[in-house]
């Protein structure tokens, strides 16, 4: 089990955000293709559960694919990458969750922006209006691929980290301040 009092505030923050039915919206909707395989019970036997566990998560045997998301492993990676990077650019927890699922990579730069990843553009966005303020998830999205890997240290093509995009381009107080307490050793 999770033993919640040793979250962060923003990892509390991102688990209640993403909830356990949205995530296996994503990992099992495949699962239907699959012959012989049910999700196991709270009572069935530690090896069931642990089988489950690896091919929903290690293997990845329950994502469903569309035929636009490409056949080939590069072009989904290529495809759910510049997914990752437009979630992240809108504050879109579910487009990132899906994106990383399926072979997003946090790493990936997009040329064509300067070489930004998508924490960089991540923490760049914020609401239009102070009306969306209360649905703003930009702090869960950061956390989210901050948990998968993005690197708070990547530096765009002008050398610019995360943190120093945040500032410069006028990101909201709460994400510098977020931005900062993960950068201190």
């Amino acid at each position: 089990s999770l033993r919640l009092d040793t979250c962060t505030e923003y990892e509390y923050n991102l688990l209640i955000e993403l909830g356990n039915n949205r995530v296996n919206q994503i990992w099992e909707a495949g699962l239907h293709h699959q012959k012989g395989w049910t999700k196991p019970k709270g009572g069935a036997p530690r090896k069931a559960k642990e089988e489950w566990i690896k091919s929903k998560y290690v293997w990845k045997g329950f994502l469903e694919y569309r035929a636009e998301d490409g056949r080939e492993q590069e072009d989904r990676e290529a495809k759910f990458s510049r997914d990752l990077y437009e979630g992240a650019r809108s504050g879109d927890l579910g487009m990132i969750q899906e994106a990383l699922a399926k072979g997003g990579s946090v790493g990936w730069r997009n040329e064509k922006e300067g070489g930004k990843t998508a924490l960089h553009v991540c923490v760049l966005g914020h609401p239009s209006d102070e009306k969306e303020l209360d649905s703003w998830k930009g702090i869960q999205c950061a956390e989210l691929l901050i948990q998968n890997g993005a690197k708070l240290n990547a530096e765009d093509f002008d050398h610019h980290k995360a943190l120093d995009c945040a500032v410069v381009g006028g990101a909201r107080r709460e994400m510098i301040e977020y931005l900062s307490a993960r950068s201190s050793p």
